[in-house]
């Protein structure tokens, strides 16, 4: 059954909203989630190249949605599922299971738990002790941790693709 047009156009300006509005939860959740992990890295780390894939995702996203509504009730009726099912490059299920990911995943958490407390609560404990210059300094450099530190791991793990068989 074709849902509301006006609600369509209205769900379809915010990435797989619209889909999941349609009745295609999978396929609107997985766009929903592609679009916030860009968005998050692009507001957390505020380089542009994040910022890249935001309109191409909404701009499919849109589209998407009518495409969607105009094969409800046709034959062609597409399947609910995640964007990243039956691709081996993105297969959660498989790559989780690895000790490699599992390494990544931690060294990842590890990263973002010491971001936080240098950027939020080491500054504030220099200032209590009157070590303003040095909160200072540890404020400014914070500011380039996680760019650094993203830059870093995108070169290490591009070398590690590359020198795989």
């Amino acid at each position: 059954m074709k849902k509301n047009l006006f609600f369509t156009l209205c769900f379809s300006f915010c990435p797989g909203a619209g889909q999941m509005y349609q009745g295609y939860m999978k396929r609107g959740l997985s766009i929903l989630i592609v679009f916030a992990i860009f968005a998050g890295l692009f507001a957390t780390v505020g380089t542009p190249i994040f910022a890249i894939p935001l309109p191409v995702i909404f701009i499919y996203s849109f589209f998407d949605t009518f495409n969607i509504r105009s094969l409800i009730g046709s034959e062609d009726k597409l399947e609910d599922k995640y964007i990243w099912e039956g691709n081996q490059l993105f297969d959660i299920s498989k790559s989780l299971k690895s000790s490699n990911t599992k390494k990544i995943i931690g060294f990842a958490l590890i990263f973002i738990g010491i971001y936080i407390l240098l950027v939020n609560m080491l500054p504030n404990i220099l200032y209590t002790l009157n070590l303003n210059v040095i909160a200072r300094y540890i404020n400014r450099l914070s500011s380039y941790f996680a760019p650094i530190a993203i830059a870093l791991l995108s070169i290490f793990l591009g070398i590690k693709l590359i020198r795989k068989k």
